[in-house]
């Protein structure tokens, strides 16, 4: 007796396929690169030598230009409502997307005027045509990753349920959520001296306990000397990066509340409703 065979499509082992990123996904992790992007500008502008390869700086400005716009084509395959708070986000994005063809060509430009090879450890003249390709560059992208994040907030709010994370992480509270908002921004710089850090926020209050716990739990790493120094020719800092379990954690709570663990014995908020959505009427006894 023969055994029959299986299907040609039958998989021949059995395996776990990763889900596709979600479309907030994809925008937390655009954002993630923008804040590389800017970073190696700045420290091709204002640390110490060597600099970052101008070259390759070109390089990533056209990469970003193309993926913000296939960023843009992933969240119009989406069921989304045509409201304001959508339309704005994706509008915000198209004009993120034309400022950063605007950089590549100014990167474009410096390489025709860059320094000689060999001028590669002496620190860079900010008066010449090449430093000022570089900072138009970076300004054209300053505020990309506040811009990108700002838009997975109020387009993760009208997602249908099968273009959502729902990863979850033990101990996510609204604190660690807001640490995390604020990495996804690019916000948040780490100095270390003699075994103690030091964190450099922007708007939230994250210190350097919160960072390992996050660190620890696989949440976010800090990669050295990947941020820009505090001062012209200064030493550069760590920057503090999402990883793609913390991209996908953030993604789950970033506008869903309901997510984040609670305290034991306490009740199960209820979900809240999407930015607009009208107010459920109470039944009268």
């Amino acid at each position: 007796m023969t055994t029959p065979s299986a299907p040609d499509d039958a998989p021949l082992f059995d395996v776990d396929v990763l889900a596709p990123p979600t479309p907030v996904e994809l925008l937390l992790a655009l954002a993630g690169l923008y804040t590389r992007h800017n970073d190696r500008l700045d420290l091709l502008l204002f640390g110490r030598p060597p600099h970052p390869d101008p070259d390759a700086c070109a390089a990533s400005a056209h990469r970003l230009d193309r993926e913000t716009f296939a960023a843009i084509t992933a969240i119009r395959q989406q069921s989304l409502p045509a409201i304001e708070p959508v339309t704005d986000a994706v509008v915000r994005l198209k004009q993120l997307a034309h400022l950063t063809a605007g950089a590549t060509r100014y990167l474009t430009a410096a390489q025709q005027v860059q320094p000689p090879r060999d001028a590669e450890h002496t620190r860079l003249d900010p008066r010449s045509g090449f430093a000022r390709h570089v900072r138009l560059a970076r300004e054209l992208t300053a505020l990309a990753p506040l811009t990108i994040t700002d838009s997975a907030v109020h387009i993760a709010a009208r997602l249908p349920t099968r273009a959502r994370s729902t990863t979850t992480v033990p101990g996510m509270d609204a604190e660690r959520r807001g640490a995390l908002l604020d990495v996804a921004r690019g916000h948040i710089a780490v100095t270390g001296h003699d075994g103690h850090q030091r964190v450099y926020p922007h708007n939230t209050a994250v210190d350097a306990e919160m960072l390992r716990h996050l660190e620890a739990d696989g949440l976010l790493t800090c990669e050295p000397a990947s941020a820009p120094p505090l001062f012209h020719g200064g030493p550069p800092r760590d920057r503090a990066r999402l990883t793609a379990l913390g991209t996908r954690a953030l993604s789950t709570v970033i506008v869903f509340p309901h997510y984040l663990s609670r305290p034991a014995g306490s009740t199960a908020p209820m979900p809240a409703p999407a930015p607009g959505a009208p107010a459920t009427a109470r039944t009268r006894r």
